[in-house]
């Protein structure tokens, strides 16, 4: 098996290599931090697979198109990729700057495309692989002060669903992924409530079983999919502002 990994220096991506890890699985190891993609590949070794490390910005699309090449080449082609990589912020109007948003907007939305593209005429002459991006639950509904982030994980959500529908004649599967709160960088420094936080190898268990089963969206936990959503839909807007973490959270939820 021949599996891409962006985001794999830390949180989910790290864990799933790691999870992944095994004799006769190769692994492509993405991430901006060298030194942890090099602590990443030694464990994935230690555990019996190969692993190639790839110092990455996904917000770089000639790289990532090296990239993919490089690794389907020394691979010899590829399996599943999976758009990791991600960041928060909190929405601060009031500066006038937008940079912070923009950015979160380049590498939350244009870093799936950057990583995924680059992979689909290899499976299309394969006719066959698996494409998975990482959403969030928070791209199903606005909410103030985090309205750059759901707007980056429901852009995720409609690329892959159009994706799909135009790739699965390829053979080409697609899996969206809409994680809730799970132990990570990005939800370590959160100062509010996080209801149904779960540890990153049970959510990266549920995201292979999900892979696995080629689920064309899988949105965990059951609370957040089956309750916390719906009401979130129906909330009216002064409850959204109330529950809402303010502008004093640090980052946005994973």
């Amino acid at each position: 098996m021949r599996i891409f990994i962006t985001g794999a220096t830390s949180g989910i991506g790290r864990e799933l290599a790691l999870q992944y890890a095994a004799a006769g699985v190769t692994l492509g190891l993405a991430g901006r931090r060298t030194e942890r993609l090099e602590e990443a590949a030694a464990e994935v070794r230690e555990r019996g697979g190969v692993a190639h490390v790839y110092p990455l910005d996904v917000a770089d699309r000639e790289a990532c198109a090296r990239v993919a090449g490089e690794f389907v080449e020394a691979a010899g082609g590829i399996d599943i990729v999976i758009a990791n990589a991600g960041m928060g912020c909190v929405d601060r109007l009031e500066t006038g700057d937008a940079t912070p948003q923009a950015k979160l907007l380049t590498v939350n939305v244009l870093g799936v495309v950057h990583t995924l593209i680059p992979f689909i005429p290899t499976m299309v002459e394969q006719r066959s692989g698996q494409l998975v991006a990482v959403a969030s639950v928070a791209g199903f509904r606005a909410m103030p002060w985090h309205t750059a982030y759901c707007t980056s994980k429901a852009a995720v959500q409609a690329l892959m669903e159009g994706y799909g529908m135009q790739l699965e004649q390829h053979g080409i599967r697609l899996t969206t992924i809409n994680p809730g709160f799970v132990v990570s960088e990005i939800t370590a420094d959160n100062d509010f409530s996080m209801p149904f936080l779960m540890t990153t190898e049970k959510a990266c268990r549920k995201i292979r079983r999900a892979i696995a089963k080629k689920r064309r969206v899988f949105t965990f936990p059951w609370q957040m999919a089956w309750i916390g959503i719906p009401l979130m839909r129906l909330a009216p807007r002064w409850l959204l502002l109330r529950m809402a973490p303010g502008p004093t959270a640090k980052k946005s939820a994973s």
